[in-house]
């Protein structure tokens, strides 16, 4: 009796561990599948992704339009000089960056942002110091608008090509230019003086409403860089209210102890009208 009681305990002891080692090992069959599903889904989600980089470097190019002779630029003294864009946005009126080309030698300018079309970059090969050595000027336009010009210019080195320095716009304005603004009842009356020498006063007539006019003359909305009998020439508007210009600072860029800076300065009165800053579009 004793003998059937052990023997029956040892079948059920032997039932209930193959029952356990089966739970175990479908749970562990199901564990091993899930991770194939979700490492399934991580690489799918990756795929994904980088289809919508690619097509979002498509799209990109697609903004972007071809580079055409149209938008070299070659300097008049040398045919060897060139200013080009780097790329050219929608219907070839934005340069993103320019590129400088000198005897073969090229460097980029990625933080140039330039107009094209008719607003193309110029670009010169200039004694401009008359050193015996001939400095790469390169201009253009930055943007326009109604009562906006905004002409930018660069003198390089023409063997390093490295930009060399030149004095900005508000320290010559700041070092060379005071003028007054005075806002009367009927009549606005503009004074200006040049390293010391007063220009004529100038009277105009206050517009109808209530304007809003500085309290001297603002410089740098409507600026035009040439070249002019060998020179760099700079013209400035100055402002005495918004889209509201009384006459030009006007002068040139000379070799100062390593530094370009301004000189032969000088500043003419004369009040534009409405067709003046609206030429600009």
């Amino acid at each position: 009796m004793k003998t059937w009681t052990g023997i029956l305990l040892m079948i059920i002891l032997a039932v209930a561990t193959l029952s356990v080692t089966s739970t175990a090992k479908t749970t562990n069959e199901s564990q091993q599948q899930l991770n194939i599903d979700n490492s399934s889904s991580q690489t799918v989600a990756v795929e994904a992704s980088h289809i919508d980089l690619k097509n979002d470097e498509v799209n990109s190019n697609r903004d972007k339009t071809p580079i055409k002779a149209d938008d070299v630029s070659i300097a008049p003294e040398n045919k060897n000089v060139r200013v080009y864009p780097m790329s050219v946005e929608g219907s070839g009126y934005i340069y993103n960056g320019l590129v400088v080309e000198v005897n073969g030698k090229k460097r980029e300018f990625s933080d140039w942002r330039a107009e094209g079309g008719s607003y193309k970059p110029e670009v010169h090969e200039l004694d401009l110091n008359e050193d015996g050595k001939k400095e790469i000027v390169v201009l253009y336009s930055e943007g326009h608008g109604t009562g906006i010009y905004l002409g930018q210019a660069h003198i390089l080195d023409p063997i390093s090509l490295e930009v060399m320095k030149m004095q900005s716009l508000d320290d010559i304005v700041k070092d060379h230019v005071e003028s007054n603004v005075t806002v009367n009842s009927d009549y606005i009356e503009i004074g200006v003086t040049v390293n010391g020498v007063p220009a004529e006063t100038t009277r105009v007539e206050k517009a109808a409403g209530d304007g809003v006019y500085h309290d001297k003359l603002q410089f740098g909305r409507v600026t035009y860089y040439s070249v002019e009998d060998g020179k760099l020439v700079v013209s400035t508007s100055g402002a005495y209210g918004e889209g509201l210009y009384a006459g030009d600072l006007t002068f040139v860029y000379a070799d100062q102890n390593g530094e370009w800076q301004a000189s032969e300065l000088k500043y003419s009165m004369e009040v534009y009208e409405e067709e003046y800053y609206e030429s600009f579009d």
